[in-house]
C-alpha cells in the first residue's frame, strides 16, 4: 500500500513488535513503518530496526507523546496506527482503509468489542468499562463502541488537524482526547469491526485510574471543566 504509513508508538514492546513488524512487511511491502519507542530499557528499538522499520525516539514518557511525536514524522496520504504489542491484526488494515479512500471517511476506527475477541484478550472488568466510556462519549460526540481502540486510520488532514491543535494529555487517554477533538470539528468518523487477540506480556493499563483519566478527558474537552 503505497501513501501509507504505519505509526506504532512502543514502550518495552521486545516480545511482540518483531512479530508485528514481520507481519506488516509481509503484508504491505510498499508501507513505511515508524517505530515510536517511548524510553524503552529492553530491545525494541533494536528488534524494530533490524527488520527495516525507521525508529525515532520520544524521551517524554506518555503514549500521547509518542503518538505526537510520530505525526509530526510522517507526510502520507494515510495514517495507520495500532498498539505495538501485536494484539492487532495487520490484515485489517485494507478493509480499515476502504473507507478513506472512498471518500466515505476522514478517520476510522477499529472496533474490538464488535469484532472478534480472542478468549482472555480483554477482561470483563475492561470490557464493561470501555462500554461505560464509549457510551458517554456517543452522548458527548459521536457514536462509538469502543473509543479506547488502539487501532486507528487517519487521512493525512486529520492528522495535520491533530498537528494543529496539539494533544494536551500524556497518556491512555489519548484516543479518548482524539476523538473528542476530531468529533467537534465535524470530521466524518466511521467504525468498523476488527479482531483482537491476547498480548504476550502484561498490560500497562490501570483498568480503574485510566479509566477515570479517559471520563474525565470526554468530559472536559466537552464542559471545560470536572
Amino acid at each position: 500500500m503505497k501513501d501509507v504509513t504505519f505509526l506504532l508508538p512502543a514502550y518495552n514492546e521486545e516480545k511482540s513488535i518483531g512479530g508485528l513488524i514481520t507481519k506488516i512487511n509481509e503484508l504491505y511491502s510498499s508501507s513505511d513503518i515508524i517505530v515510536i519507542d517511548n524510553n524503552s530499557n529492553d530491545n525494541t528499538a533494536e528488534i524494530a530496526a533490524n527488520l527495516g522499520a525507521e525508529v525515532i525516539f520520544e524521551k517524554t514518557q506518555g503514549k500521547a507523546h509518542a503518538i505526537f511525536k510520530g505525526f509530526m514524522h510522517t507526510d502520507s496520504k494515510y495514517v495507520i496506527m495500532l498498539d505495538a504489542d501485536n494484539t492487532y491484526d495487520p490484515h485489517d488494515a485494507c478493509k480499515l482503509l476502504e473507507p478513506l479512500k472512498k471518500g466515505e471517511a476522514d478517520l476510522v476506527l477499529g472496533s474490538r468489542l464488535t469484532g472478534e475477541k480472542e478468549s482472555g484478550s480483554i477482561s470483563k472488568l475492561n470490557v464493561f468499562g470501555n462500554y461505560i466510556l464509549s457510551f458517554i462519549a456517543s452522548l458527548l460526540y459521536h457514536p462509538v463502541s469502543d473509543v479506547c481502540t488502539g487501532y486507528w486510520v487517519f487521512s493525512n488532514e486529520v492528522v495535520n488537524y491533530i498537528i494543529d491543535v496539539g494533544i494536551e494529555c500524556s497518556g491512555f487517554e489519548v484516543e479518548a482526547e482524539m476523538f473528542a477533538k476530531v468529533s467537534k470539528n465535524n470530521f466524518k468518523i466511521v467504525e468498523m469491526p476488527i479482531s483482537y487477540r491476547n498480548r504476550l506480556d502484561e498490560p500497562k493499563l490501570n483498568s480503574l485510574k485510566d479509566g477515570w483519566k479517559i471520563f474525565k478527558t470526554l468530559w472536559v474537552f466537552r464542559f471545560g471543566s470536572i
